[in-house]
């Protein structure tokens, strides 16, 4: 009978340490689930925060973004020489443009500095200045350096009053002063080539 009862508290203590572990376990569990909202909340909020201090990208600022990536070296500017040449020759490109009147008239030609460029991007570069009125504006115009020495990379920004800039990316070719029109960027212009 002796032998029992020993028998008997050795399973009571077991199950009682059973118990006991089984409790540590859950009061474990529960305080770190109680302690994880409180990060996590603290964590979003800080992402709120974060997020309500970042303005968010106008659509010109993302077309002005895409068109710098486009370039080989969009943050190292070319020559001051450089930058007058480009902008005589898109000066000339553009009088040339506006006095042909109609994109039927538009060719490239050496004297309008646009024998590098190929028609379908003339003819979108005109249809932006001729049919949808955008307005060139020297002023804005960007010169960067390229991998080649006879060769600067320029951003054309076209302005219109209500609407989105459209940039014109073109490469410049410094020895024969000639314009290779691209891409672009931005824009209600209509045209489907770039």
């Amino acid at each position: 009978m002796l032998e029992k009862s020993k028998e008997h508290w050795v399973w009571v203590i077991l199950v009682l340490l059973l118990l006991f572990f089984a409790g540590l376990r859950i009061v474990q569990v529960s305080h770190s689930s109680r302690k994880e909202p409180k990060t996590t909340q603290s964590s979003s909020s800080s992402k709120t925060k974060n997020s309500s201090t970042l303005e968010e990208e106008t659509p010109d600022q993302r077309n002005y973004r895409k068109a710098k990536l486009k370039l080989e070296h969009p943050y190292t500017e070319a020559s001051q020489e450089a930058k007058q040449s480009v902008i005589e020759s898109v000066n000339a490109a553009v009088d040339a443009i506006i006095k042909a009147k109609s994109l039927s008239e538009v060719k490239a030609t050496y004297e309008n500095h646009l024998a590098m460029s190929q028609g379908g991007m003339i003819q979108t570069f005109a249809m932006a200045i001729l049919v949808n009125r955008y307005q060139y504006q020297s002023s804005q115009l960007e010169v960067m350096k390229s991998d080649n020495d006879d060769v600067v990379q320029v951003i054309i920004p076209l302005v219109k009053e209500g609407e989105e800039k459209c940039y014109f990316i073109a490469n410049f070719n410094t020895t024969v002063k000639q314009i290779q029109l691209t891409s672009y960027i931005g824009g209600r212009i209509g045209g489907t080539y770039g």
